[in-house]
């Protein structure tokens, strides 16, 4: 057994911060059952031919991290058995076999040390999730379950054009539905309380869907975010990066594919919608279809607001109790005209492969419209008018205003004005 590369892929996420979610698949050449495989690098997607050897293979894992990483470590990860088994792409057997195969590489995991967190089914969950099934036979069988996890994308229909994919979409609210009925089938089983973590969403199931790089994207996910937090403990965009190889190497920095920041590291809208949910406070202060609001420590209100599928920009009014006076106003936009970097790809003419300068006006044009005003509560209540634009978001912050104006010599703004 050799563990050099995923030595050095676990030593990096280590070293950025990240945690591990350890995702056992796919099958090894030597011990497949048969030659099925999937993606252009050939992932093997049959059961192993020998149950026993996979269960060393696990164990002999499991310890070679333990000595590398220590056990108090590794109790912070999560063990996710297999991808999508469900679904004969990614396994050549029926959902019994799939239960055979947790249910060894559970007990291989506990045997080594028994709060280490194993779960599965690992579903494509959009239509059927098989958690209930999956419950019932770790409850029958005495098998170990820490949590569950499933996938689920909103697409409803889609055709194939070249090298590009078009899928019709579920409405904005799909997920976050999708979540809270998986959610629910948890709690009917008999290990009511186990957290869920979607191990994989995006708006649709294909690295080659120009809507990735879009606006668009960001606005329609912004539902998502907002509500999907009520029911899973956890849910992971597929994917952070446009560096993905299912499909063979990306033909162009934008192509549609999953990520948040393309090949060059150009940022996309989806990346600025995260960034701005990642800015909110703690104190739920309102929330709804098209908007989400908070409050931290400090006073500090932070909200977003979003424009799904309109054809034009609208005009929303935020309006909440105020601890004080005077706000500072911060917002950064996203849409068709701003922080679109897609669009100025579009007016360079879809180049293939830019120039450097091209590639870094492009970068430039990512960047969110960012404006500041200063804003006053009126009788303990602040009212503010934001803008959102055509198939895009805004994220806002209003910050009480601290004026330290006073304290410099003869600063008079007045006088600018005679000059």
């Amino acid at each position: 057994m050799n563990f050099t590369l995923l030595d050095q892929a676990f030593d990096r996420l280590l070293e950025i911060g990240i945690k591990p979610f350890v995702e056992f698949g796919f099958m090894p050449q030597d011990l497949a059952s048969g030659d099925r495989t999937v993606f252009y690098w050939k992932g093997n997607v049959t059961p192993p031919k020998d149950y026993k050897i996979w269960r060393e293979l696990i164990t002999a894992m499991i310890e070679h991290w333990e000595r590398r990483y220590g056990r108090e470590e590794m109790e912070s990860w999560y063990y996710e058995v297999w991808n999508e088994p469900n679904l004969s792409t990614f396994w050549s057997a029926d959902m019994a076999e799939y239960y055979k195969l947790y249910a060894t590489t559970a007990h291989a995991v506990k045997a080594v040390n028994s709060n280490y967190r194993v779960g599965g089914p690992a579903t494509a969950g959009r239509v059927n999730s098989f958690i209930p099934e999956f419950l019932e036979y770790c409850e029958k069988e005495s098998v170990p379950v820490d949590f569950v996890s499933s996938h689920a994308y909103p697409v409803a229909e889609g055709i194939k054009q070249g090298d590009f994919a078009y899928n019709k979409l579920r409405p904005a609210d799909f997920l976050a539905n999708r979540f809270a009925e998986m959610k629910a089938e948890i709690e009917a089983s008999a290990f009511p309380g186990l957290p869920l973590h979607i191990t994989e969403y995006n708006s649709t199931t294909s690295s080659r869907h120009l809507l990735h790089d879009l606006p668009t994207n960001a606005a329609y996910l912004a539902r998502t975010l907002s509500d999907a937090g009520d029911a899973a403990e956890s849910f992971s965009y597929w994917t952070v990066s446009d560096i993905f190889l299912e499909e063979g190497i990306p033909p162009a920095p934008f192509h549609g594919g999953y990520g948040l920041i393309t090949t060059q590291g150009i940022r996309k809208p989806t990346f600025h919608l995260f960034k701005s949910f990642a800015r909110l406070g703690d104190e739920l202060l309102s929330k709804g279809e098209d908007h989400i609001a908070t409050r931290s420590d400090g006073g500090r209100i932070a909200g977003i607001l979003w424009n799904a599928r309109m054809s034009q920009s609208a005009v929303r009014r935020i309006d909440i109790v105020a601890a004080k006076a005077d706000y500072t106003l911060l917002s950064w936009a996203v849409d068709e005209e701003r922080g679109n970097p897609y669009k100025t790809w579009k007016d360079l003419g879809y180049p293939r492969y830019p120039s450097k300068e091209q590639l870094a006006f492009i970068d430039q044009s990512s960047s969110p419209l960012q404006r500041s005003r200063r804003v006053q509560a009126d009788n303990g209540r602040l009212s503010v008018d934001i803008e959102v634009g055509k198939n895009g978001f805004t994220a806002f912050e209003l910050i009480p205003l601290v004026d330290e104006a006073g304290s410099y010599r003869g600063l008079d703004e007045s006088l600018l004005d005679a000059l």
